[in-house]
């Protein structure tokens, strides 16, 4: 019987090349830091110089536009990129695609709004991620990538399946890098 492949073929890369749950925490902390420190920076430059300029006006409007405007240059282009963010590169990861590649600007701009507008909320997804033997988040699961050492190689290539979970109140079904059982004999 030959195998389905009609959702393609992934990559599979050794268990101890994901990012573990510790390294995913720790990269939402310093990410944040720095995204909040610039968006810091960022108001104090815009306050002095609307205040210098016209003081009655509100450069709330401009900030938010700035701000997000840079958090989706820090999070998306320079996430995928060789140069990576802070965090990635202070705890040595990257971010692949399942086939094994660099991903798209819309699949990391999907990726990071995912946290913005769900269907998921923070909790879930990191027990999620606590629990998936791939070290997927949802969002990874959804967006098709992973979290890898710096520098991981795939181990092989497996067909990918839909794959379908119920539990914490969701049904929840997306494509999947099926990787082989490996069985070991037993010596008799």
């Amino acid at each position: 019987m030959t195998p389905d492949r009609s959702l393609g073929t992934g990559a599979y890369y050794d268990f101890d090349d994901y990012a573990g749950f510790v390294r995913r925490i720790a990269v939402l902390v310093i990410d944040s830091t720095v995204l909040l420190l610039a968006g810091v920076a960022l108001w104090l430059m815009i306050l002095a110089m609307c205040w210098n300029l016209a003081p009655a006006h509100d450069p709330s409007g401009i900030f938010f536009v700035l701000w997000v405007s840079l958090a989706w240059i820090y999070l998306v282009p320079l996430k995928r990129s060789r140069f990576r963010t802070i965090a990635y590169r202070l705890l040595g990861l990257m971010i692949v695609t399942t086939k094994g590649e660099r991903p798209s600007l819309f699949t990391m701009t999907f990726r990071m709004l995912m946290w913005l507008f769900g269907p998921f909320n923070f909790l879930i997804d990191l027990i999620w991620l606590g629990a998936d033997t791939e070290g997927q988040s949802l969002r990874d699961c959804y967006a098709g990538t992973y979290v890898l050492r710096n520098g991981a190689e795939p181990i092989g290539f497996a067909p990918v399946h839909l794959t379908r979970y119920n539990g914490v109140g969701l049904t929840l079904a997306y494509p999947r890098v099926c990787r082989p059982v490996t069985t070991t004999r037993v010596s008799e």
